[in-house]
């Protein structure tokens, strides 16, 4: 059957089905099932508690598309994760890769290319089929508590360079990519999980910055757009992105000449839920543009039977509002067209998929991610030429993250890092495998009075881009000043995150970064501390009242 023939046979109840992209939580199948059976639901936002590993990703996308299976017209889910690197499903047994701004430090398109083609080869082999990534998003706000390292850099041109690789690699490799956060999230300091942020760029910079990457993606092929719930007051003062049809339909189809599919950022985000009704939200955003609302974080506090009913109401509201003209047949049929489009164009099935497990996470994924990881880390100032470290030498390695502060990074409701082992962690055993006179100092159990008289000491910071949440970092500044007064020029400072920290350390000779809390990055930092690998990462955002400026 062709698309139009297929949009012809279709109720308005199951066209507006299609239109949702909604979510469950964990093993809750029995709200899926109702959903896509019941109302023809087109798509699916999986998360790391639906997914922690490959095999129940597997089990789960094959039984997701068996309910679709067994509607009248058996049309396949639109299944999306957040494999973004910082970001991830299947954390326990994926290879990720570092993180968007890692792949910004190597400055090295063809690695940003590879590095998403693994994600592409992993995610695909589940039945996940589009990855909602990569942040197209230009980090110019040092502040920026949910973009940071999810974002490859602050300049236009190299994050440009490495969205379309990204796109080149998903694309290439089995996967749809959806550009985000359009259009731009990188110029905020709030956290749209919590609250709605304006931009105040002036339309000419948003241009000039903002909108080069998804330029650049769009170009390069992407087939998926996702909107940003953030006000532009140059371009809309009154909507947010989401709602705006001057943001989504002159800008982005219009000038820009998107023709693919656009998607909303989870509409049950604080940003929507705290300032517009559930069901007005979704009616304009629908009449702005969005082809496919999503419904992802749906558990702030979540109650499987409330959900259900909250959902079930939305999606009967949306119908009524087709039925009563307050949304046009006319924009339903586009939307459900372009739906249509890119699940036929890109050949999906309901037919489970075969067991084939086996590279997730294998040697050859996880030699390129340690290899991207390694071209990542840079040596920002070594002034006292403590670098490379002797491995027979005294050392110390002191965390400056208290223990209890890592509880949050497994507490997210699968959105997020999902980490379970802290970068400390895995840096601390690399160290261990080589230094023979290694001591181990825990924040908890830190005295400046009672360091090691001989050898360097390394204080290991930490950062997680956590929704609506934030990483307590809060004793890490106060430890590190402390280190500098005992030890002076013995400190080295490993940044297992992004450089903004550096600010406050301004007297400090010695700073490695990472650009990363993954635990490649935390061996690739390890790696070249020894000597063993060389750090010929540059930084790609520049770090405010410090000499470190981005590179490209």
């Amino acid at each position: 059957m062709t698309i139009q023939s297929i949009l012809q046979s279709m109720t308005v109840e199951e066209k507006v089905g299609q239109m949702f992209m909604l979510a469950f939580a964990g093993d809750q199948l029995d709200e899926a099932r109702i959903l896509m059976r019941d109302h023809l639901v087109g798509g699916a936002y999986i998360s790391d508690e639906n997914v922690p590993t490959a095999a129940a990703a597997l089990k789960l996308c094959n039984t997701l598309q068996s309910f679709a299976r067994e509607t009248r017209l058996s049309l396949p889910l639109l299944l999306g994760a957040d494999q973004e690197g910082t970001w991830s499903v299947m954390t326990a047994e994926s290879a990720m890769g570092p993180g968007n701004m890692a792949l910004g430090a190597t400055a090295d398109p063809q690695q940003a290319c590879e590095m998403y083609g693994v994600i592409a080869r992993e995610t695909s082999a589940v039945g996940l089929n589009v990855v909602l990534g990569p942040a197209a998003d230009c980090n110019s706000n040092p502040h920026n508590s949910i973009i940071g390292m999810r974002s490859f850099g602050e300049k236009p041109a190299l994050v440009a360079a490495m969205t379309a690789a990204a796109i080149r690699g998903l694309q290439e490799n089995g996967s749809i990519g959806a550009l985000k956060h359009f259009p731009g999230h990188g110029d905020t300091r709030l956290d749209s999980h919590r609250g709605l942020p304006t931009v105040a760029r002036s339309r000419a910079d948003l241009l000039r910055i903002d909108l080069h990457p998804f330029v650049a993606g769009i170009e390069a092929g992407a087939k998926i757009v996702m909107t940003s719930h953030i006000i532009f007051s140059a371009l809309d003062p009154a909507r947010p992105a989401t709602l705006s049809p001057i943001i989504l339909g002159d800008l982005l189809r219009g000038e820009l000449g998107f023709d693919g599919l656009i998607v909303s950022d989870s509409m049950n985000m604080h940003s929507m839920k705290r300032n517009y009704d559930p069901a007005d939200a979704v009616i304009q955003g629908f009449n702005a543009g969005v082809d496919l609302m999503m419904l992802a974080e749906e558990h702030y506090d979540h109650d499987a039977g409330q959900y259900l009913m909250n959902q079930r109401a939305l999606i009967r509201a949306v119908i009524a509002a087709v039925e009563d003209g307050r949304i046009s047949h006319e924009r339903v049929d586009d939307a459900v067209t372009r739906i249509l489009r890119l699940k036929t164009e890109a050949g999906w099935t309901t037919d489970p998929l075969p067991e084939n497990l086996d590279h997730i996470g294998g040697p050859a994924h996880r030699a390129i991610e340690l290899d991207v990881a390694r071209s990542a880390v840079s040596i920002l100032r070594d002034k006292n030429a403590l670098l490379p470290i002797d491995p027979a030498a005294p050392l110390t390695i002191v965390n400056t993250a208290e223990r209890r502060a890592y509880d949050v990074l497994t507490k997210t409701r699968g959105i997020g890092p999902n980490q379970a082992t802290p970068a400390f962690d895995v840096f601390a055993e690399a160290m261990r495998a080589h230094c023979e006179r290694l001591t181990l100092i825990a924040a908890e159990d830190f005295a400046d009075d009672q360091l090691p008289a001989a050898g360097p000491i390394i204080a290991v910071t930490e950062n997680y881009t956590l929704p609506g949440m934030d990483f307590d970092g809060a004793r890490q500044v106060s430890i590190i000043r402390a280190l500098h007064e005992a030890a002076g020029d013995r400190l080295i400072v490993l940044a297992l995150r992004e450089p903004y920290q550096l600010a406050d350390y301004t007297e400090i000779g010695a700073f490695v970064c990472a650009f990363s809390f993954r635990p490649c990055a935390a061996q690739a930092a390890a790696d070249a501390l020894l000597g063993q690998a060389p750090a010929p990462g540059q930084t790609p955002v520049s770090v405010p009242g410090t000499e470190l400026v981005a590179q490209f």
